[in-house]
């Protein structure tokens, strides 16, 4: 099977094929074997090449933060454009896309101002959250309308952000 997820701000194409109990990842050139062992909700064994791998997973609104050896990785399932607001996203009453803050945090970067044209899976904002940088992106082509945030403001989390108008 193959997938498309937004990597920190970046759409890579990943295969997955089931080998009866052993795991085979694509991802671009790299190819992983690994027998994969569930500890807990959002904790995995990976074992690999004579190797183990412990991997943490912490689920939240769409996005999957997945740490390993030390390092982390923001990962969003892409999104197909639609014209309904996506799950997760609200939308205003003017018929806009609500873009929150998936936790309370701290806006760090600002990508985007009024008037912007931006694409889906474009990065709108970072928030940093608890030493995390959280990479926004957008769900859908768009204009972007109103940004409610600035970098430095605090936010709490579900606080609208950005609107977009959507494309379609």
């Amino acid at each position: 099977m193959e997938f498309e997820f937004l990597v920190d701000g970046a759409m890579r194409p990943i295969g997955l094929e089931d080998r009866g109990g052993t795991f085979v990842f694509r991802d671009g050139k790299t190819i992983l074997e690994a027998e994969i062992r569930k500890v807990s909700a959002n904790e995995l064994l990976f074992y690999f090449g004579g190797r183990t791998a412990r991997i943490f997973l912490t689920r939240d609104d769409g996005r999957t933060l997945v740490s390993v050896a030390g390092s982390e990785f923001i990962v969003v399932e892409a999104l197909p454009g639609r014209m309904e607001a996506p799950e997760g996203y609200e939308k205003t009453p003017e018929g806009r896309l609500s873009i929150t803050a998936p936790m309370p945090g701290k806006v760090i970067e600002l990508s985007v101002r009024e008037g912007d044209e931006v694409r889906r899976n474009q990065t709108l904002l970072i928030v940093e959250a608890m030493k995390m940088e959280n990479e926004i992106p957008s769900p859908v082509d768009g204009l972007i309308v109103k940004v409610h945030a600035a970098v430095g403001d605090l936010v709490d989390a579900e606080e609208p952000l950005i609107e977009i108008e959507s494309k379609r």
